[in-house]
Protein backbone atom coordinates (compact mmCIF):
# COMPACT_ATOMS: atom_id res chain seq x y z
CA UNK A 1 0.00 0.00 0.00
CA UNK A 2 1.15 3.52 -0.67
CA UNK A 3 1.89 5.78 2.26
CA UNK A 4 -1.12 7.34 3.95
CA UNK A 5 1.27 9.70 5.75
CA UNK A 6 2.79 11.45 2.73
CA UNK A 7 1.44 12.20 -0.71
CA UNK A 8 4.60 13.86 -2.05
CA UNK A 9 7.88 12.05 -2.53
CA UNK A 10 10.08 14.27 -0.38
CA UNK A 11 11.93 13.97 2.90
CA UNK A 12 9.42 14.19 5.73
CA UNK A 13 11.96 16.12 7.84
CA UNK A 14 13.61 18.61 5.48
CA UNK A 15 11.57 18.45 2.27
CA UNK A 16 14.39 17.61 -0.12
CA UNK A 17 13.65 15.38 -3.10
CA UNK A 18 17.25 14.19 -3.44
CA UNK A 19 18.64 10.80 -2.35
CA UNK A 20 15.42 9.52 -0.78
CA UNK A 21 14.96 6.28 1.15
CA UNK A 22 11.60 4.67 1.93
CA UNK A 23 11.32 4.10 5.68
CA UNK A 24 8.90 1.74 7.43
CA UNK A 25 7.78 3.71 10.48
CA UNK A 26 7.23 0.60 12.59
CA UNK A 27 10.07 -1.86 12.14
CA UNK A 28 10.89 -5.36 13.20
CA UNK A 29 9.92 -8.60 11.53
CA UNK A 30 6.13 -8.37 11.91
CA UNK A 31 5.70 -4.60 12.24
CA UNK A 32 7.55 -3.90 8.99
CA UNK A 33 4.95 -6.00 7.16
CA UNK A 34 2.15 -4.24 9.05
CA UNK A 35 3.65 -0.85 8.17
CA UNK A 36 3.64 -1.87 4.51
CA UNK A 37 0.09 -3.22 4.65
CA UNK A 38 -1.35 -0.11 6.34
CA UNK A 39 0.64 2.61 4.54
CA UNK A 40 2.87 3.47 7.48
CA UNK A 41 5.89 4.44 5.37
CA UNK A 42 7.60 7.78 4.86
CA UNK A 43 10.28 9.18 2.60
CA UNK A 44 13.48 10.34 4.26
CA UNK A 45 16.67 11.71 2.72
CA UNK A 46 19.84 9.76 3.45
CA UNK A 47 20.84 12.22 6.19
CA UNK A 48 17.53 11.86 8.01
CA UNK A 49 17.30 8.10 7.44
CA UNK A 50 20.56 6.33 8.30
CA UNK A 51 23.57 8.27 7.01
CA UNK A 52 24.15 10.61 9.98
CA UNK A 53 23.49 10.93 13.69
CA UNK A 54 20.46 13.06 12.73
CA UNK A 55 18.95 9.99 11.06
CA UNK A 56 15.83 8.33 12.39
CA UNK A 57 17.75 5.10 13.10
CA UNK A 58 20.09 6.97 15.48
CA UNK A 59 17.91 9.81 16.78
CA UNK A 60 15.33 8.46 19.26
CA UNK A 61 13.49 11.80 19.51
CA UNK A 62 12.96 11.91 15.74
CA UNK A 63 11.92 8.25 15.69
CA UNK A 64 9.28 8.80 18.39
CA UNK A 65 8.04 12.01 16.76
CA UNK A 66 7.46 10.19 13.45
CA UNK A 67 5.83 7.20 15.20
CA UNK A 68 3.43 9.53 17.05
CA UNK A 69 2.58 11.39 13.87
CA UNK A 70 2.01 8.12 11.99
CA UNK A 71 -0.30 6.88 14.73
CA UNK A 72 -2.30 10.13 14.57
CA UNK A 73 -2.69 9.67 10.81
CA UNK A 74 -3.70 6.03 11.31
CA UNK A 75 -6.33 6.97 13.90
CA UNK A 76 -7.70 9.72 11.63
CA UNK A 77 -7.94 7.47 8.57
CA UNK A 78 -7.96 3.75 9.37
CA UNK A 79 -9.03 2.89 12.88
CA UNK A 80 -9.07 3.79 16.54
CA UNK A 81 -6.35 3.44 19.18
CA UNK A 82 -7.38 -0.08 20.14
CA UNK A 83 -7.08 -1.16 16.50
CA UNK A 84 -3.65 0.49 16.30
CA UNK A 85 -2.51 -1.34 19.44
CA UNK A 86 -3.82 -4.63 18.10
CA UNK A 87 -1.84 -4.22 14.87
CA UNK A 88 1.39 -2.59 16.11
CA UNK A 89 1.55 -3.87 19.70
CA UNK A 90 1.45 -0.55 21.58
CA UNK A 91 0.40 3.06 21.44
CA UNK A 92 2.85 5.93 21.01
CA UNK A 93 0.29 8.57 22.03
Amino acid sequence: MESIIQKEKECLVCGTTQNLHRHHVFGGVSNRKCSERHGMTVWLCARHHNMSNAGIHFNRDLDLKVKKYAQEVFESNLGDRDEFRRIFGKSYL
